[in-house]
Parts: C-alpha cells; structure tokens; sequence
C-alpha cells in the first residue's frame, strides 16, 4: 500500500510540473505578442526617436470618410503628419502612425489653402 502511495505522489508531482511548465512556456508566448514586451523595439515616441508614420500599403487604401477620394500624407512645419483631401481642404491628423479619419476632424482642421481647383 505504501508502494502505491509514493507512486501516486511521484506522479501528482510530475504532473504538477508538467502543468506549471506548460503554463510558463504559454505565457511566455503570450507576452510576444504584448506591445511593450519586445525588448529589441523602442517604445513609439517616448525615446525620443523617430515617430512611426503610415506604411504606404495602408495610404493607398485609405480615403476621405466624406467623398470617398484618396488623401495624401504631409507633414507641416512642426512636424506634425496629417492626411489632406485636396477637393474639400479636409485634414486628418495622424497620432503615432494611426490616422484619425473622422470628418469631425476632418472640418475642424479644415484648410481653404489646400485645395486645388480643378476646372
């Protein structure tokens, strides 16, 4: 009886072992994919490096919220990026490479200055 004891007990420990281990590895993998858990990137903006921008095969698909239209990305004198649809004067402001295209936002950055005429 005592035999079948000590096995008993042997197993429940590998088990617990085993259970702990699969837990470390799945949270391990988990933090992969977390924002800050990558210690080979610096965190967007707060180092005091380059901020991100919008990646070209997302610019191409994006379009005004409004008429539909492409918009395209510039930047103005304080650095700040904004996408701007040259038919209306609307300006989308983009905060850390994610473009804000609400069109709230779009008339309240409005600019005449920006829009070509065409005729």
């Amino acid at each position: 009886m005592k035999l079948v004891l000590r096995l008993l007990g042997v197993a429940a420990l590998i088990a617990l072992g085993i259970v702990i281990y699969r837990a470390v590895r799945q949270y391990r993998e988990d933090s992969v994919f977390d924002l800050g858990a990558n210690p080979q990137s610096p965190p967007p903006s707060s180092s005091g490096g380059e901020p991100r921008s919008i990646s070209p095969e997302l610019l191409a698909i994006l379009a005004d919220p409004g008429d539909k239209g492409p918009v395209e990305l510039m930047r103005d004198n304080e650095g700040k990026e904004w996408l701007v649809n040259r038919r209306n004067g609307y300006r989308y402001p983009v905060e850390d490479g994610i473009p804000i295209m609400l069109l709230e936002e779009g008339e309240k950055n409005r600019d005449e200055s920006l829009i070509i005429r065409q005729e």
